[in-house]
């Protein structure tokens, strides 16, 4: 069972107030989300959108933690569908990061709680499209906390090498990242 569909669309609402350039790629998954709290079910069969969380878990060195995906020849980030023993997003987000490489030292930076980027695309089932949706998550960890036992296709990378949109890669360099002196202060990054 995924998680609560009204706190996706709460999480969706905040994301879209922050960033409104995005609305028009935002506002069919919206529009879904709405009518599943409103009916309290899904009427759309099996072609809802997708919502998804992952996690840009960056290190001391501003690198990125990216999973090598063959199937698509890139760097990709730690993704996992929500669940209903998740609280939030987030949590899913955060799961997702310490489940498939297994850092347990995560957190968060402070200023930053909400969806960093929502991730936009279109997937072909058959003769059908679905939408999916992935709403990023900014966590911090440290280089040493990979554990040694890591596989090869775990790895950090540079963020442009990880991050393939250009907005995203922007966000993190210039909004996200320029923070490091706060988190300094307060203990959160070396």
């Amino acid at each position: 069972m995924p998680l609560d569909e009204s706190q996706i669309a709460r999480t969706l609402f905040a994301y879209m107030t922050q960033y409104p350039e995005e609305v028009a790629v935002l506002t069919p998954l919206n529009r879904v989300l709405n009518e599943h709290v409103r009916h309290g079910r899904c009427q759309h069969g099996d072609l809802c959108p997708q919502v998804a969380a992952s996690a840009l878990v960056v290190d001391e060195r501003d690198m990125v933690l990216a999973l090598w995906d063959s199937t698509c020849s890139r760097w990709r980030l730690p993704r996992l569908l929500p669940h209903a023993a998740d609280d939030s997003l987030y949590d899913t987000a955060e799961r997702a990061a310490s489940h498939v490489t297994g850092i347990a030292e995560l957190w968060r930076t402070d200023f930053i709680a909400d969806a960093v980027d929502i991730h936009f695309q279109r997937d072909r089932l058959g003769s059908d499209v679905r939408l999916s949706y992935e709403f990023r998550y900014l966590l911090r960890s440290y280089s040493y906390a990979l554990p040694l036992s890591t596989p090869r296709h775990i790895q950090w990378r540079q963020i442009n090498e990880a991050v393939q949109q250009e907005r995203l890669q922007r966000r993190l360099v210039d909004d996200y990242l320029s923070e490091r002196p706060m988190c300094r202060r307060i203990g959160l990054a070396v």
